[in-house]
């Protein structure tokens, strides 16, 4: 099974001043060469930038800009790869990527609040080509509430507004992503979504104690939707203030979920680009020493095929246009 990663933050490194390298070719932790050499299907590339520093009066209006800025430099880094990454749009895309043996590219929106109150700017971001929208970051928006410590933020649900983009998301075809959002708000989307929904990159709660992480009944919750939750390689998610990412971690993670789940409700979300610390696996480049682990510790090859890309697929297959 070749490899579907759910999360990355690639094109924000790619969108720096001093960014260095190409999605061709980079420094960092994903580039197309390192996805075609380690047999990549599709990767799926966010869209995030900081909102939280932006004065709230203009934030909505400042976010939109930067989400479309965002976007610009991801069709100017995808044009020079000519041709051999695919932006994904629908499923027919990614079927031509199977088929052709190319890789694909999956844009995503990480935090909702470039969409603002607005169910046109959610269409406009649609026909920019975002296929995933995480409905928050660490900052509430006009959406719902984020993952949090305080209680009263963690059990705050979806607002108004945010019902609505769900039920938006689903008609056009974008898949809704529970990573970030309060534990109120995933209980309101596992309540209202009619399609699967998933953690793109989330942990077991139970293994890391963490308010980003899923506890056992939210696991159970996504499997029973039919979604996946991909596995993040951030190290304090993985182990309760670690600095090092390891595979060893990562395991303690994914055989919880498997046991708490079942295999259809595994998938990857590295978070590469996006987290920080010293990394076992620090890029694309290094993701066979995690199925070698996993084969090491006797998971069934059918489940870590599942796992690799083959229940993101399905989940793809039953919510892109």
């Amino acid at each position: 099974m070749r490899l579907i990663d759910l999360h990355c933050d690639t094109i924000g490194k790619l969108s720096g001043p001093l960014h260095r390298g190409t999605l061709a070719e980079n420094p960092y932790s994903v580039d197309l060469a390192r996805l075609q050499k380690e047999d990549s299907l599709l990767q799926c590339f966010s869209t995030f930038f900081h909102t939280g520093y932006i004065p709230g009066p203009v934030r909505e209006s400042a976010a939109f800009c930067m989400a479309n800025r965002r976007i610009d430099v991801f069709e100017r880094q995808l044009a020079a790869c000519r041709g051999r990454m695919v932006h994904v749009r629908s499923f027919s895309d990614l079927e031509r990527c199977a088929r052709e043996d190319r890789v694909g590219a999956l844009l995503t929106l990480e935090d909702g609040v470039p969409i603002g109150k607005s169910l046109e700017r959610l269409r406009h971001f649609y026909d920019r080509g975002i296929r995933l929208v995480t409905l928050t970051w660490n900052y509430e928006n006009a959406i719902g509430f984020p993952n949090s410590g305080r209680t009263r933020i963690m059990n705050s649900g979806l607002k108004p507004f945010g019902f609505e983009a769900v039920e938006e998301m689903e008609r056009l075809g974008i898949l809704v992503d529970v990573s970030h959002l309060s534990d109120g708000g995933f209980w309101d989307v596992a309540r209202v979504c009619k399609k699967p929904f998933i953690a793109s990159h989330s942990n077991a709660r139970a293994v890391t104690n963490h308010p980003r992480n899923l506890t056992d009944e939210m696991i159970r919750a996504v499997a029973e939707k039919g979604g996946v939750i991909g596995l993040n390689f951030c190290p304090k998610f993985l182990e309760e203030g670690s600095s090092v990412s390891r595979i060893s971690d990562m395991l303690r993670h994914v055989l919880h979920i498997y046991r708490t789940g079942g295999e259809d409700v595994l998938a990857v979300g590295t978070d590469f680009d996006g987290i920080r610390g010293k990394l076992q696996i620090a890029g694309t480049q290094d993701m066979r020493l995690l199925s070698d682990a996993l084969r090491k510790h006797r998971m069934p090859q059918r489940a870590l095929d599942k796992m690799w890309g083959g229940n993101a697929l399905r989940v793809l297959r039953e919510t892109l246009p």
